[in-house]
């Protein structure tokens, strides 16, 4: 997985691994990073997720070799 812009910062890390159960969704993956790094759970509601460097559904399948990504809300102007 990878923490991007302050996530990284707060997690303390910009990469780690994880093992997920066979079968386990994008949802499942964030809800076991946010047990992993509880400071990120006030964000919770507005990370980006991707998976494999797209965008992706809370219920896309998540399988070994993926990369997950979590980054906070972009900006601009």
């Amino acid at each position: 997985m990878k923490f991007f812009s302050s996530f990284g910062n707060l997690a303390g890390v910009n990469e780690d691994e994880l093992e997920v159960p066979e079968g386990a969704t994008l949802r499942k993956v964030v809800e076991v990073i946010l047990e992993r790094y509880p400071q990120l759970k006030q964000f919770a509601e507005y990370m980006i997720t991707s998976l494999n460097n797209r965008v992706a559904d809370e219920d896309a399948p998540v399988k070994e070799g993926d990369v997950v990504a979590i980054m906070p809300p972009l900006g601009g102007g």
